[in-house]
């Protein structure tokens, strides 16, 4: 079973030495020509004057009744040169920073900020509130396999504040490090940053060694948001990273071919990547690429399906040769809609062995999202951990040496003999069983092992009575909540929150 004594927080990045290429060379250029030529001769809608005058003051055609940019080849590339492929995501030490772009593998994500959470004590279903994105935070701090963390669920009872109030609750419940991808107006923004550097020691401190950033999602077809793109404007200014994400619905959204819809999605991301480095260039850039496909029946919505994600793993090749690190592969809330089903298995399994076969320098893997990501059971964290121990030890291959060759072993023991009684197979045999909650002693005379669900629901407890993360000094924990409290208060803020224009 998980190992359940108290330690400090660790992170477990997953490194392959297996590979897989789902595009060739011609196939690469062909799809970065068609995004160049998307962002010059269509353009993107974004519905900011702000960021419509960067682009026009870098030489994009603006048009500013329409708010559509049209971004020449020469700017993307000269946009592109100061993006860093490589920058560190940083924990609150050195131990827990993700080194991005670097050649440690692939790190994950615990993500989601779902609405709904099924409630531990009782097992009904309920509206998420604060206290549940200060529980998940804590479950995520003690696993290390989670090396990067969002608000896993809303603090739906904080009303319009609750982003703010999800990364205060993050802040003070993990020493890794904290995105968000709710914080979506300038405002918002700024009180972000605020708790940020409070939390780093200072705004210098903060753009060093940078523990909070943000992702902003497209509107698709080629749009942005423009809550959400001030928001990134106020990130790059303030030196944070930046992600910029796509989820093109193939047939929908999108075309309804991979190729097409890569494009696309392609232009939408860059067209981010491209204002955050007019604005300070050198900020640090990921992209995200997330397709998805609906059932032509129903028009469910479908992340976890083949075509979908098959797709998710070509734009790690994109991103790659557009010099930029990416989070790929989504599958964290898939569509599957109930814990320990084999739907969700299939579905996370093959999706994120696709992420880190691909080379993806993150991807959203464990968080215990069900239903789309609209629903959190903390219970399916352990299951997804188990199903990214099993792709650790898989794309690890193994060992061939004269040590494990055991020629000598092989001598020794003989004809019909047992390497069970051998020394060395003492030694060597719990290697080759790593824990699990899958399969431990049953309670009950008739059954072979325990339910997993119930050896899970125990682990999570336990949890959170005794995992206690390294606290942040009091007059920071006090400052975080003035800021909050300050934010709450904010005019200004709630006529931005509320105008949809």
């Amino acid at each position: 079973m998980i190992k359940l004594t108290e330690t400090r927080a660790s992170i477990q990045p997953i490194k392959s030495k297996l590979k897989v290429s789902i595009l060739d060379d011609g196939e690469i250029k062909g799809i970065n020509q068609t995004a160049r030529d998307i962002l010059e001769e269509v353009g993107i809608n974004i519905p900011s004057d702000k960021a419509l005058a960067i682009y026009a003051d870098a030489g994009a055609s603006v048009d500013f009744d329409k708010k559509i940019v049209k971004i020449p080849a020469q700017l993307v590339a000269d946009s592109l040169k100061t993006a860093p492929r490589r920058y560190t995501l940083c924990g609150r030490r050195p131990e827990l920073d993700a080194d991005i772009g670097g050649h440690e593998g692939t790190y994950f994500y615990c993500s989601g900020e779902a609405p709904n959470i099924v409630d531990l004590e009782t097992g009904e279903r309920r509206h998420s509130v604060k206290s549940d994105v200060a529980n998940m935070a804590k479950v995520a701090d003690f696993l290390p396999i989670v090396s990067l963390i969002w608000p896993t669920v809303s603090a739906n009872d904080k009303g319009a504040t609750a982003p703010l109030h999800g990364v205060e609750a993050c802040f003070n419940n993990t020493e890794k490090h904290v995105q968000t991808e709710s914080v979506m107006d300038e405002i918002s923004a700024k009180y972000a940053i605020e708790m940020a550097s409070v939390v780093a020691g200072g705004k210098d401190e903060l753009r060093k060694r940078p523990l909070h950033s943000l992702l902003l999602c497209a509107i698709q077809p080629l749009a942005q948001d423009r809550g959400g793109i001030e928001a990134a404007i106020t990130y790059a200014e303030a030196g944070l990273p930046v992600g910029l994400m796509s989820m093109p619905t193939l047939g929908l959204t999108g075309p309804p071919y991979s190729a097409g819809s890569l494009a696309t999605a392609l232009a939408e991301v860059l067209s981010g990547c491209i204002l955050t480095q007019i604005v300070n260039p050198g900020t640090p850039n990921f992209v995200s690429i997330i397709p998805s496909i609906v059932d032509p029946r129903t028009a469910n919505y479908f992340m976890g399906s083949s075509p979908a994600q098959i797709t998710s793993a070509a734009a790690v090749q994109l991103a790659h040769s557009n010099g930029l690190p990416i989070t790929a592969c989504l599958s964290f809330g898939g569509s599957q809609w109930k814990l320990g089903n084999w739907q969700a298995g299939i579905e996370n399994l093959f999706v994120h062995l696709l992420a880190v076969m691909a080379g993806a320098d993150m991807s959203f893997g464990p968080s215990g999202m069900i239903e789309a990501v609209s629903l959190l059971d903390m219970r399916r964290i352990l299951f997804d951990r188990e199903i990214l121990q099993a792709i650790d030890i898989i794309t690890d291959g193994f060992e061939v040496n004269e040590h494990t060759l055991a020629f000598d072993m092989i001598r020794e023991v003989g004809h019909r003999g047992m390497y069970l009684a051998h020394r060395r197979t003492a030694k060597e045999a719990r290697k080759l069983w790593p824990p699990s909650i899958l399969f431990e002693n049953p309670t009950q005379p008739n059954d072979k092992y325990r339910n997993p669900v119930e050896v899970a629901q125990g682990a999570i407890e336990w949890i959170l009575e005794n995992h206690r993360p390294e606290p942040l000094p009091e007059d920071v924990r006090q400052e975080l909540g003035r800021i909050v409290s300050a934010a709450e208060q904010d005019e200004e803020l709630k006529r931005s929150l509320f105008d949809t224009d």
